[in-house]
């Protein structure tokens, strides 16, 4: 009689990135453990011997996923190296008592050196519940997922994922239609036990859910990991932090093969209970990915994040990627960095405004309002050149005054200041007509006209 197979088909995110999860599992399995391990990957679905599973093996999984996340494999490290400087003793003891579980099993136990063997004893006899505590408790880990009470546990009547999980005894009555718990569906299985090992990143995880074809759906997550995982390399030797965000939308726009479909992606957060989905179409798959330049300047004078106090920065690329997604006009991010750019000699503002206009653009998706751009910004030029008859405090004392009607969405106050300055400087504003027509529809103009209105001192 055959043996009892399961198959798994990418029904909903959870399922695929379950199926990310098991095929690492199984991958691992025939590296480490077994020769010949009974599972079989399809284009819409995995087939896996359910006996296969188990808590040893997904332990030892555990271990090699996640090294720099175990505190006693990195002491085990430095005792393998015969280490005894005052240095490493320092790093053993510290990683020994990292966590509730070490501090328990090494109370009154100190590393000095001469006691490598008794401390790695300790360590292999109690191996499996070093590495379950830590990867249930550890926050980026499976706690950042799941309910940590429900690991290795069978279905239960809810999700073991944050922000589906219900405390059934609590509130599982009015969860049900008409508070009948009758009522109530609840969908958990055992397999999502295996979803934190399809999301990579540094505390803003990703998983992007290109489901078409499974094969690829591995491939991708895969490069995205190695991806995050050479930042990581690069950004400790550089002793600077991962921005997981950037990686990822940098893979996008770097790597055209990376998604090439409308796709879902699931961002989980440490600082939050639940998960984020990103739906990315193809219309902001092709503005991202025309982001790309051969200088790589296009898209990476966006990868900032400028102060405004101690405790608040704008993140631009943050409010960037948003806006794309959702396909939404970054009018508020140029008009304050318009008002806020305190230093009007820094070309580096005046770049990345320039960069947000022409997102602009993109997303509206008018290539003629991008032509009208250049008319206004050789009208700006031509005002800026006249030192002779525009001094350089009244040109900045026009920016501003333009730049406060745009913010303050003056529109008219903005024709009447933008008519004076063109009486006064004695130039021809043809782009003007079009911002008397429909100021909204051509609100690029006038971006463009600011930003361009200034002196920079070589």
């Amino acid at each position: 009689m055959d043996k009892e197979r399961r198959i798994v088909e990418p029904l909903d995110w959870r399922y695929s990135a379950a199926i990310v999860g098991l095929v690492k599992y199984f991958e691992y399995l025939e590296d480490e453990v077994l020769e010949e391990p009974d599972w079989n990957l399809e284009s819409d679905r995995l087939e896996f011997d359910p006996t296969d599973i188990t808590e040893e093996n997904y332990l030892g999984f555990v271990e090699r996923e996640y090294p720099e996340d175990m505190h006693h494999v990195q002491a085990e490290n430095i005792l393998k190296a015969g280490n005894t400087d005052e240095s490493s003793i320092k790093i053993v003891n510290e990683k020994l008592t990292a966590n509730t579980v070490l501090k328990k099993l090494f109370k009154g136990i100190k590393y000095d050196g001469s006691n490598a063997e008794m401390i790695q004893k300790v360590i292999d006899e109690n191996r499996q519940e070093i590495v379950r505590e830590t990867f249930r408790n550890k926050n980026n880990l499976y706690r950042n997922y799941c309910n940590t009470n429900q690991l290795f546990e069978d279905g239960k009547d809810c999700c073991r994922l944050l922000g589906y999980y219900v405390d059934m005894p609590k509130k599982g009555k009015a969860m049900g239609y008409n508070f009948e718990m009758a009522n109530f569906v609840g969908q958990d299985d055992p397999i999502f036990d295996f979803i934190p090992f399809a999301f990579h990143g540094e505390r803003e995880f990703f998983f992007a859910n290109d489901n078409l074809e499974l094969k690829h759906l591995i491939s991708a997550t895969n490069q995205f990991k190695k991806c995050i995982d050479e930042q990581k390399e690069k950004a400790e030797n550089e002793n600077r932090s991962v921005d997981a965000r950037q990686v990822f939308f940098n893979l996008i726009i770097e790597t055209p093969d990376f998604i090439e479909n409308d796709i879902e992606v699931i961002v989980k957060n440490v600082d939050n209970t639940h998960f984020e989905t990103l739906y990315l179409r193809q219309e902001s798959l092709k503005i991202f990915q025309n982001l790309k330049s051969e200088d790589g300047k296009k898209y990476k004078c966006f990868c900032r994040k400028i102060k405004v106090t101690d405790n608040y920065w704008v993140d631009i690329f943050r409010k960037v990627t948003d806006a794309v997604i959702n396909l939404v006009l970054l009018d508020d991010l140029i008009e304050w960095l318009l008002k806020n750019d305190k230093n009007s000699k820094d070309d580096n503002y005046k770049y990345i405004v320039k960069q947000l206009i022409g997102l602009n653009i993109a997303i509206k998706g008018d290539k003629d309002l991008e032509q009208r751009t250049k008319v206004a910004y050789a009208c700006a030029k031509a005002v800026v050149q006249k030192k002779d008859k525009v001094a350089d405090n009244k040109l900045d004392s026009y920016r501003q005054k333009l730049t406060s009607a745009l913010s303050l969405g003056d529109y008219d106050r903005f024709n009447n200041l933008l008519l004076n300055l063109a009486n006064y400087a004695d130039e021809t504003f043809d782009f003007a007509y079009d911002l008397f027509e429909d100021f909204e529809k051509n609100k690029e103009l006038a971006y463009t006209f600011v930003n361009a209105l200034r002196r920079v001192n070589k």
